[in-house]
């Protein structure tokens, strides 16, 4: 199970944090994406995505590490 935000909630981010980037799909599930800092995040519609966040190795970060 991915544990993350939507990508909707990306401006309470700080801008230099690594994320994975997870397009969701119809049937609930999410398929990765790409993988970028937040700052270079660009989406067309940032509510069919979520974000694992991550640190500068890749490893999974808890989400409350993260925020501003």
């Amino acid at each position: 199970m991915i544990k993350g935000i939507p990508a909707t909630e990306s401006h309470k981010l700080h801008p230099e944090q690594w994320v994975n980037i997870y397009q969701l799909t119809l049937t609930g599930g999410a398929e990765f994406y790409d993988c970028c800092q937040v700052a270079d995040l660009d989406l067309d519609d940032p509510s069919e995505y979520g974000l694992e966040l991550i640190d500068e190795t890749g490893k999974v970060m808890p989400a409350g590490e993260a925020w501003k």
